[in-house]
């Protein structure tokens, strides 16, 4: 079995997972155009939206693009981080534990259910442009597959998700679903 059919059979079994797609490598330009434009036209004054993770993803040999519901275990660390410059001002939680030791931390304001932002670094930071980065993360489910190496997954913005969804024959439209990109070498 070749790596990419051993990843998607992984892949299959993972809870969450709804489907998998090679995605051709003629593919990968558009994606990462519309990417590119749709984190431009979301961005909000003063903030920057860039998917840094997702250059890495497509620099690998092999991506695979996979269809997940909200059962799909969180990340491993945090997919948004918000910058000033290189000072992190904010970035998400996914510890359920972290997230209540950060409520009760006076220097910590979180924003919805998992962004914190850092009280200090938010005040330095006044008056600057902030950087949204979507960072690449690994995908250990993968990552215990023999033969594949190098494995770094990233979300995609919502216009590329739609679009792509599409492609991949799934229902674009489920706002249960999410996507994620997965990359990696032999």
């Amino acid at each position: 079995m070749d790596a990419v059919q051993s990843a998607i059979e992984r892949l299959k079994v993972t809870p969450g997972i709804v489907s998998c797609w090679a995605l051709p490598f003629d593919d990968r330009k558009p994606l990462l155009r519309l990417e590119g434009d749709a984190n431009h036209y979301l961005a909000l004054p003063g903030i920057e939206i860039v998917n840094e993770g997702i250059r890495d993803v497509l620099q690998r040999r092999h991506v695979i693009m996979i269809s997940h519901s909200p059962t799909l275990r969180h990340p491993p660390g945090p997919i948004i981080v918000i910058l000033d410059g290189e000072h992190v001002v904010a970035e998400e939680v996914w510890d359920p534990k972290c997230v209540e030791k950060l409520s009760k931390d006076k220097n910590s304001l979180l924003l919805g259910k998992n962004l914190a932002f850092n009280r200090e670094a938010l005040l330095k930071a006044r008056g600057k442009n902030l950087k949204l980065v979507y960072r690449g993360l690994p995908f250990p489910e993968l990552e215990e597959v023999p033969g594949i190496r190098d494995v770094v997954s990233v979300t995609i913005a919502v216009p590329v998700h739609l679009e792509f969804s599409k492609k991949a024959g799934w229902k674009p439209d489920d706002p249960d679903l999410g996507t994620v990109l997965i990359g990696f070498n032999e």
